[in-house]
């Protein structure tokens, strides 16, 4: 079983963009239910066959399933196109559970995550190609489905491989995945070197913000990281301004105007800060609603009351964090913010640790992304792979834990039968 996980994993995780592609070209649905159909009868019978005992940010994050399934129920909000079982199925939450359930109780081994990481240095690699493609061609690789308007499609914005889990995949996940490559290959030079340079075209060149953002926080870990000589960070500095040069000379000569993106994209003198006012607006509305059902919410939809005093500038309280407390109350939100806390506690140790701190730094930018927009979606390719690495990096302490315990227990029975037979 052990194998057949970390094949199935391999073959299903760094290439998820892929895959989505496939199941929505070939069946117009979205991966989440072809997912959840093949992992959840795996992630049960684990449950019910393995005795073992959860951490306690999958314990919250399970209690937090619960919760937003319940809440759906009780509201009546489920979406009138779709029935029950089909939404249900298709949550990024409960699918998010089934993938960690599954990693809990899987030991990962070494040449496993060796291969995930030469696989997650393809897809970045790919995710890069891909990017410079779409300054062309736009609609290259890109999910048709999602509205014209939304800036993708005439070029306002790049998705990259991404589009075809969700317009934001890109933001959560790649960032995450440079994160982590930052980490295994800071002590290789020509390997770092393509993996900064894949991260600042692709977060350049999705024309997002907080793409961008996400893209400094992952990459700054090399400033940060003390076990790293001021030598190699003068280096990466170095590095970076030299990616920075090549990027604007083949922009130029691809006919990328990087001041057109500046001026619109990031500083919104199109827009006259539009989407800042937009953020504003939504701290105006929370304020107005959220004290109706302060506890429990009013379920995970955005209604007509926020709706109107929105005034169509936007169709939903555009901060991640009051969103999420306006639709599941203080009890509900504060049951995510538990499984978070201990998430970040456990990165944080294996960073302290074993000085990887690339599942930490890839989490504080999906936290930041949460600010600037609504999607707490931890079934995301990103975080389920952090996950896995977390379960490694864990698993391989507890197994070195071991073996000095039972090298102390025999150093201590061999002496005490030495001086039994001195006796």
């Amino acid at each position: 079983m052990n194998k057949f996980v970390q094949n199935l994993f391999l073959i299903l995780l760094p290439f998820y963009p892929i895959w989505a592609w496939l199941c929505f070209s070939l069946t117009n649905k979205s991966i989440y239910l072809f997912a959840d159909a093949i992992l959840l009868p795996l992630a049960l019978y684990l449950i019910i066959t393995v005795n073992k005992k959860l951490p306690l940010y999958l314990i919250f994050f399970i209690i937090f399933t619960f919760y937003h399934i319940g809440s759906v129920f009780i509201t009546n909000t489920f979406p009138t196109d779709s029935n029950k079982l089909y939404y249900i199925l298709s949550q990024p939450h409960l699918l998010a559970c089934v993938f960690f359930i599954i990693i809990e109780h899987t030991v990962f081994d070494n040449p496993f995550i060796e291969k995930l990481n030469r696989l997650i240095f393809f897809i970045v690699i790919l995710s890069l190609v891909v990017s410079v493609i779409q300054i062309k061609f736009p609609s290259f690789f890109f999910n048709a489905a999602f509205d014209l308007d939304s800036g993708y499609r005439d070029g306002r914005r790049c998705a990259s491989i991404y589009s075809w889990t969700d317009l934001n995949s890109l933001g959560i996940t790649f960032p995450i995945l440079i994160s982590i490559l930052v980490s295994f290959y800071q002590k290789k030079k020509s390997s770092l070197a393509i993996i900064v340079f894949a991260g600042i075209v692709v977060s350049f060149l999705s024309k997002a913000r907080y793409v961008m953002i996400s893209g400094i926080v992952v990459l700054s870990q090399l400033f940060f990281n003390a076990k790293i000589s001021a030598i190699k960070k003068a280096s990466f500095v170095l590095m970076l301004v030299v990616g920075i040069y090549f990027i604007v000379v083949a922009a130029n000569s691809f006919g990328y105007n990087i001041n057109d993106v500046i001026e619109n994209r990031i500083l919104e003198k199109d827009n006259d800060m539009g989407s800042a006012k937009a953020r504003i607006r939504s701290y105006e509305v929370f304020k107005v609603v959220f004290p109706e059902n302060p506890w429990f919410g009013v379920g995970p939809e955005t209604r007509k009351k926020a709706l109107d005093l929105l005034n169509g500038e936007v169709t939903i309280i555009h901060v991640g964090y009051l969103s999420y407390l306006y639709f599941y109350g203080i009890v509900g939100f504060s049951i995510l913010l538990l499984s978070m806390f201990f998430l970040f506690r456990d990165t944080w140790k294996v960073g302290k640790r074993d000085n990887f701190w690339g599942i930490f730094y890839g989490l504080i930018s999906f936290c930041l992304a949460n600010i600037t927009f609504v999607y707490f979606n931890f079934n995301e390719m990103g975080i389920v792979i952090s996950i896995i690495y977390l379960r490694y990096f864990n698993y391989r302490s507890a197994l070195k834990s071991l073996e000095k315990r039972i090298e102390t227990l025999t150093i201590q029975t061999e002496e005490t039968q030495v001086k039994y037979i001195i006796q």
